[in-house]
């Protein structure tokens, strides 16, 4: 699903513009992005929890130059399922 198919279904959902839908999505986004960015996590029931840690320096293969070269520090985000959409997830397979 694109952004775009995704604010018009929100739009057709909660009966409102694709503008308004969008400025919703985009401050919803923006929320996010900032606790992620502040080493918060945060949980959306139903769905799941999101958070950031910082990875540590490691090293890595490159193809490229076929060498081992090290990978600096950097901000990650994990994401962990609810067990409610987890069970409808696999509901849906069996």
């Amino acid at each position: 699903m694109t952004k775009t198919e995704a604010l018009r279904e929100l739009a057709t959902q909660l009966d409102i513009t694709q503008a308004e839908a969008d400025k919703m999505y985009t401050a919803f986004v923006k929320g996010l992005t900032h606790l992620l960015s502040n080493n918060k996590g945060f949980t959306l029931p139903g769905l799941g929890s999101f958070h950031s840690e910082v990875r540590k320096e490691h090293k890595s293969y490159n193809p490229h130059y076929k060498k081992m070269m090290m990978l600096p520090p950097k901000r990650v985000v994990h994401f962990s399922q609810s067990t409610v959409i987890r069970d409808e997830i696999n509901e849906e397979e069996a």
